[in-house]
Order: C-alpha cells, then structure tokens, then sequence
C-alpha cells in the first residue's frame, strides 16, 4: 500500500468516525415533548373582522363604480373595469354596468393587498359600430374580479383598486 493510500484510507477513518458519534450524540439527545411544542406559521393571519370590512369597502367601491358607469367608454379611474369593445365599436358612447354578483374579497398573507374574484358584470355598451351604424352590445363576464392594494392609515382601512 502506497503512502497516498494510507493517508486516504485513515483520513476516511476519521470522517466515518465522526459521522457515527453525531448520530450516536443525536439519538441519545432528549426528544421535545410534541405537546409542548409550537410550529411557527410563515405569517399572521387577517382577522375575519378586517376582511369583513375590507369586503365591504369593496362592495361599496364596485357598486359606486356600477353606478357612475362608463361614459366615453372609459371606467372611472379605481374601478378596476376594462370592456373589450375596440374590434365592435369605432367609438363608445356609453357603457351601462351591472353587477349580477359582487367578487368575494381575500387578502394576501402579508395583509398588503388583496383579489376578489368570482363576480359577475354585466356592461351595455352603446356607440357606434366599425361600419359607422348606431350599434349596442351586451357583454357578460362569469369570472369578474379585481385586484388591489391594502392602505391601513391613522386607523382606518382603505383599499386601492387597480
């Protein structure tokens, strides 16, 4: 046996030593009691209190929105509302909103923002058509929703549609 081999085969000796007595000091190291133990959660759930009133800070947001409805064609700047009508109409006049059901509201983990999904909006959109002729359309989304930030200031919540 050549010297290199020696000092190799006695160096893994050694590591294969080490490894053993970390597991034998591991195993005998007294286990926590798993009643008494805690797991951490990554963040702080929001209370149902403050998503009770985010929601309905929400509602009133959107039914406002609804109401202004979008003349020129153009929701008021926080509503969060978008119509595809550019490929039908050369220019929009009006558009009536209605809302079939409000989006439920959950906020993010970090409680910084939130998305509220699964409302249903309803737009009646009146103009003129591509081809110069008066035209309405009624368009429906099943899939409304909206997304936002969360602004808690000198204690009151607010909520910032995109």
């Amino acid at each position: 046996m050549s010297r290199r081999t020696r000092w190799l085969a006695v160096g893994a000796a050694v590591v294969l030593a080490a490894v053993i007595a970390v597991w034998v000091w591991q195993a005998s190291a007294p286990r926590p009691d798993p009643e008494t133990t805690t797991t951490p959660t990554a963040a702080p759930s929001p209370s149902p209190d403050v998503r009770a009133l985010a929601q309905a800070e929400l509602d009133e947001h959107l039914e406002q929105c609804a109401a202004d409805g979008m003349p020129g064609g153009t929701a008021s700047a926080g509503c969060g509302i978008r119509i595809p009508w550019g490929t039908e109409f050369a220019t929009v006049d009006d558009a009536a909103l209605r809302i079939e059901r409000l989006p439920v509201l959950e906020l993010d983990p970090d409680g910084q923002g939130f998305v509220a999904d699964d409302g249903i909006l309803v737009a009646t959109v009146t103009g003129t058509g591509q081809d110069g002729a008066p035209r309405t359309e009624t368009y429906r989304t099943d899939s409304w929703a909206v997304r936002g930030d969360v602004v808690l200031s000198e204690g009151r919540l607010r909520l910032d549609v995109w």
